[in-house]
């Protein structure tokens, strides 16, 4: 559960729903650059280094690297809760399983949920709905992971 990156997944997919500026030449380097700026949030390198794995990010447009950011969040969602899954078969201490049980909850209302159709559709307010919720849930299991 890399808490950057669920920051900058989010986050990368608001800012390009929200701020669709055209870039000139590298259009990773423009954006991630505009979202470090924009906040101690949003690491810079690893915008650029998570963006980059994608081989389609060099061609894509603004609307592209939206669609590439929401694959890896997606990616990263389903992970997570894969890994919570084992997390919770291991015999642990009760307070611990419990919290893991709450973050399991929390994932799992999104997990499965593609939210692809609504970015191409520009339902764009829907999305941030969705994006919210999933951020709301993050810091929920995160809250309950550090008490």
């Amino acid at each position: 559960m890399n808490r950057a990156f669920w920051i900058s997944s989010l986050f990368l997919i608001l800012f390009l729903i929200f701020y669709r500026v055209q870039s000139a030449k590298d259009i990773i380097q423009d954006t991630c650059k505009k979202l470090a700026d924009s906040g101690p949030s949003y690491n810079f390198g690893f915008c650029v280094n998570s963006l980059g794995l994608d081989s389609e990010s060099h061609r894509a447009d603004l609307e592209g690297l939206g669609l590439i950011g929401l694959r890896l969040l997606q990616a990263n969602l389903t992970g997570t809760t894969k890994h919570i899954k084992h997390l919770l078969k291991q015999k642990s201490e009760k307070r611990l399983l419990k919290a893991l049980s709450l973050c399991l909850d929390a994932y799992s209302s999104s997990e499965g949920i593609d939210m692809t159709p609504t970015y191409k559709e520009k339902h764009y307010l829907d999305l941030n709905i969705r994006l919210n919720r999933l951020l709301t849930n993050k810091d929920i299991c995160n809250t309950q992971g550090s008490e």
